[in-house]
């Protein structure tokens, strides 16, 4: 199995060791429980990756934060690979684009969907790569997701 992290997941992962981030109860039981599932899917055996532009995403407001969790994100790179943004990634990317916005009603798509359809495009790379692989996203917001790849809810995955 392969599990993508999506950017929620990774501020999960690194919110709990900062105070200013965890001073919200249910953020901190999420963090920790988050953190749980982690751990439990990389003792056994799972893939677990994510990508740079998550990296960014997440890095960027600790550091306008000034949050001490930005070395926790530094930790998770040496603990999961992070994939590149490729042309190959954008190349795909901007075909998932495309599509979202023809299949879009009112033909105008979110603003914030380039970096979701980066990451599925890295999913579909995967994919590929990995035909006989499970390859899923893990998030907390499966509808940015669920129509061109194989995404869940993180507390919905398990590996067996």
């Amino acid at each position: 199995m392969i599990v993508i992290l999506d950017s929620n997941i990774l501020a999960l992962l690194v919110a709990s060791i900062d105070e200013k981030l965890s001073e919200d109860e249910k953020l901190a039981k999420e963090s920790y429980h988050c953190t749980e599932w982690f751990y439990r899917l990389l003792s056994k055996g799972a893939y677990v990756t994510s990508s740079d532009l998550c990296d960014y995403e997440i890095r960027r407001e600790l550091i306008r934060i000034k949050s001490k969790s930005v070395q926790e994100l530094d930790k998770l790179r040496d603990l999961i690979d992070f994939h590149q943004v490729t042309f190959a990634v954008l190349e795909k990317a901007a075909e998932l684009w495309a599509e979202a916005r023809d299949m879009s009603q009112s033909n105008k798509v979110k603003e914030n969907i380039d970096i979701d359809c980066i990451l599925a495009a890295q999913w579909c790379l995967l994919k590929e790569e990995y035909p006989a692989r499970q390859v899923i996203i893990a998030t907390k917001n499966i509808k940015d997701f669920q129509r061109v790849t194989e995404c869940s809810i993180w507390q919905e995955i398990t590996y067996l």
